[in-house]
């Protein structure tokens, strides 16, 4: 795979000049699967001075630009891959304030005594804040709700 990242290089800064947003690549990285089934991640991140235009609201914008460039990258290198596509570091700055918003929950519930919940709109921001509790032996959090009214609840537990 790592000989295909100079084609997929290319079929990026293509997929973003050939739209009318000059952009480059700021970083570029892969990490083999760790499993037979898995596909390999590669992660991007791109520079651009059309970011908000290229992230829409709630980054729903660079979620449809992943999901375009993941199906031309396969149909190119004929390997499924999973890219985690960043412009201007949106992705990971979010995840940062996502991280901060979920510890401050945790301990505002431990505080307390009451259950706290948080209205995230996409799975990866629930995934996040799961992620960022779950090593947390104090608080439980759970997903509940279906669809756009899908929640988390973060309660304390009580020994």
């Amino acid at each position: 795979m790592k000989e295909e990242i100079k084609t997929i290089e290319d079929i990026i800064i293509g997929f973003f000049s050939r739209a009318g947003f000059p952009a480059e690549i700021k970083h570029i990285s892969l990490k083999e699967k760790e499993k037979e089934d898995e596909a390999p991640i590669l992660a991007v991140n791109i520079k651009t001075s059309e970011a908000q235009m290229l992230i829409g609201k709630q980054g729903l914008v660079l979620a449809d630009i992943q999901l375009l460039l993941r199906k031309l990258i396969k149909k190119s290198v004929g390997q499924d891959i999973f890219l985690n596509l960043d412009i201007d570091n949106y992705k990971k700055n979010k995840e940062n304030y996502l991280r901060e918003i979920a510890q401050e929950a945790a301990d505002k519930v431990l505080a307390t005594g009451l259950a706290k919940e948080l209205l995230l709109s996409s799975p990866f921001d629930r995934r996040v804040v799961h992620t960022e509790l779950a090593n947390r032996l104090d608080v439980k959090v759970e997903s509940i709700g279906i669809r756009e009214d899908r929640k988390i609840v973060i309660t304390p537990i009580i020994e």
